[in-house]
């Protein structure tokens, strides 16, 4: 602790003595110790002649030409920009309008091809026309000659099947047991087919002996043709001519008649027609069926 306080007191000595010398200092004496002190000596001393603030402006201008110079560069990058997306639209535009302008050839290359097949169907419709006229013409001309073949064929039936004291039938008719049936090639309503007979003088066929089924069913299968019985006045079954139908199960197709009305024609099945294998089935009376006809055959008539 006393070594201690002795340093104390020695450092205290110094310190005023310094201070004591700093104060008594010449002022010309002070200011060359501070210059010697305070100025740190640097390698390389600045050139003679050039300030500082020369070179600042140096800098400052160059800095102020790089920024021109970006900006310069920005502004032209920009317009380069510009210029190519107007360039890349331009030649979108240019091959949409190559594109629609093919579509456009192809289409008018198509059409002159169908303009070409138009006017040769309308040549080949006139063509058609034409023979169409001259067949019809040969057909009114035949008309005679048709009439002569049914007169031969009455008399060729009158030889070969005795029936010297009957008539014939009319053309396109089938004789058989003193009755003239017609057998239709197109497709009718029930009530269709039941009218157009009436117009021959005929009805639609009534079927009450096996014979005349059979005959009739021969030349029905394996289509389907409406015949003279139908439920639909009484809702019982019934012929054309009003008289009573006596159900015969075999007649009937397995199930039927069963006036099945889940066909969506409104109502049930009321009409009666021979099946595919001669065998009945009741239908809805709107269904476009073959039908049969049939008239009792007229004597023939004779002169002198």
């Amino acid at each position: 602790m006393k070594d201690a306080g002795d340093a104390a007191k020695g450092t205290d000595i110094a310190y005023k003595e310094y201070q004591d010398d700093f104060e008594n200092m010449d002022p010309s004496e002070e200011r060359a110790f501070w210059k010697k002190e305070s100025m740190p000596r640097l390698g390389v001393a600045p050139p003679a002649g050039r300030p500082m603030w020369h070179l600042c402006a140096v800098l400052t201008v160059s800095a102020v030409l790089l920024l021109a110079l970006i900006i310069t560069v920005s502004v032209s990058n920009v317009k380069v920009d510009r210029k190519f997306t107007a360039l890349e639209k331009t030649v979108a535009n240019l091959s949409a309008s190559v594109a629609s302008i093919t579509s456009k050839m192809a289409d008018t290359k198509h059409s002159d091809n169908l303009n070409r097949e138009i006017n040769a169907l309308k040549t080949s419709l006139k063509n058609t026309e034409r023979v169409l006229t001259s067949v019809m013409t040969g057909m009114d001309a035949l008309e005679p000659l048709k009439r002569t073949v049914s007169e031969l064929k009455c008399s060729l039936e009158k030889f070969t099947k005795n029936v010297t004291a009957e008539g014939c039938c009319p053309h396109d008719w089938v004789w058989y047991s003193s009755t003239c049936f017609f057998f239709s090639d197109e497709g009718m309503s029930w009530e269709s087919a039941r009218d157009h007979c009436s117009s021959f003088g005929a009805s639609l066929v009534i079927m009450k002996d096996d014979a005349k089924w059979n005959f009739v069913a021969k030349r029905t299968k394996p289509l389907y043709y409406w015949i003279g019985l139908t439920d639909e006045r009484t809702g019982e079954w019934e012929w054309v001519d009003g008289t009573p139908y006596y159900m015969n199960r075999r007649q009937w197709k397995p199930g039927q008649p069963d006036d099945w009305t889940a066909h969506g024609l409104g109502g049930g099945e009321d009409c009666a027609h021979l099946h595919d294998d001669g065998r009945l089935n009741d239908d809805h009376c709107s269904r476009q069926y073959r039908f049969v006809c049939e008239k009792p055959v007229q004597a023939e008539s004779t002169s002198g």
